[in-house]
C-alpha cells in the first residue's frame, strides 16, 4: 500500500495580491493552445462573480477513442461518455464511463470509472483520500495512462484534485487541495502534451489559469485551444448553465446539411 501525498495550497488573500497574481497568470487558452495531445482533461475553479466552473474534455487518437460523445443528464447532474456509432465501438472501462456525478454539494469529475469509486466513498462519509488509495493507473500498456480526478464543493467553491500515475514499478498518488480563487481555475490532464507513440504521464502540479466570466467565453477558449485533429468532446458547467460540444455530432450535422 502506497501513501497518499497531500498538498494543501493556501493562497494569500487581499485585492492587491489577487491582482498581481491575475496579471502574471496565463489564460486557459494560452496554456492549452500549444499542447498537441494533453489527453483527457479536468478544469475546476470559479468566475470573478463566484460561480462554479467545471469542465471536462475528451481527446483521442485511435478510431475507438474518437468514436465517442459526451452525454449530460441534467436531472441527475451526471456526465457520461457514449459511443457515437454504436456498431463500431470497442467497449472498455477506459472508453465508456461516468465522467461526472454528484453527492450532496460535491461534484466528482474523473477520466474513468473511478468516479463511481469516489462517489461510493464520499456517500459513505469517507474522503477522496480513501478512494485514491484504492486506485492505480490504467492497465493500458505501454502507455499506462494516469487516473485524474477532482472533487469540487459547490458550496465553498474549494476543490481537491488527484493524480494517480505509474512511477517506475510503483504507483504515485498525489492530492492537491485548493480554496476558492475567484477568476481562476486549475487544470490537470493525463499526458505531457506530446503526440508520439509513447505518452509520458502528467507529472506537474495542476496549472493555475485565468478564466473568463461567461460560459460561452470559457467554452470557446478551451475548445479553440484544443488541437483540431485530436479534440473530441467538451463539457463546461458555469453555475447552473451547461454546454456540451461533440465534434462527431457537429461533423455529422455538417454532412447532413451538405
Amino acid at each position: 500500500m502506497f501513501d497518499t501525498l497531500r498538498r494543501d495550497i493556501i493562497m494569500e488573500k487581499g485585492k492587491q495580491a489577487c491582482f498581481q497574481l491575475r496579471r502574471n497568470n496565463m489564460t486557459i487558452r494560452e496554456y492549452l493552445e500549444n499542447r498537441k495531445y494533453p489527453g483527457r482533461m479536468i478544469i475546476t475553479g470559479s468566475t470573478e462573480d463566484g460561480r462554479s466552473v467545471i469542465a471536462y474534455a475528451l481527446m483521442g487518437r485511435s478510431e475507438n477513442s474518437r468514436n465517442r460523445v459526451l452525454v449530460y443528464d441534467r436531472d441527475a447532474n451526471m456526465l457520461k461518455t457514449a459511443p457515437f456509432d454504436g456498431t463500431r465501438i470497442e467497449k472498455s472501462e477506459y472508453v465508456i464511463y461516468t465522467a461526472m456525478r454528484s453527492t450532496g454539494n460535491r461534484v466528482i469529475v474523473s477520466n474513468g470509472n473511478q468516479s463511481d469509486l469516489i462517489y461510493d466513498e464520499l456517500s459513505a462519509g469517507r474522503s477522496l483520500e480513501d478512494a485514491v488509495i484504492k486506485m492505480t493507473y490504467e492497465d493500458d500498456e505501454p502507455v499506462w495512462t494516469s487516473r485524474i480526478s477532482a472533487v469540487y464543493d459547490e458550496e465553498t467553491h474549494s476543490c481537491q484534485m488527484a493524480v494517480v500515475r505509474k512511477e517506475g514499478d510503483s504507483t504515485a498518488r498525489v492530492i492537491y487541495t485548493y480554496p476558492e480563487q475567484k477568476g481562476y481555475a486549475h487544470c490537470i490532464h493525463t499526458y505531457l502534451e506530446t503526440d508520439t507513440d509513447m505518452l509520458p504521464p502528467f507529472t506537474k502540479d495542476p496549472e493555475r489559469v485565468c478564466i473568463g466570466d461567461t460560459i460561452s467565453q470559457i467554452a470557446s477558449e478551451i475548445w479553440e485551444a484544443l488541437d483540431r485533429d485530436n479534440r473530441i468532446s467538451l463539457f463546461v458547467q458555469v453555475g447552473d448553465e451547461v454546454t456540451v460540444i461533440n465534434r462527431n455530432e457537429e461533423e455529422d450535422s455538417g454532412k447532413t446539411e451538405a
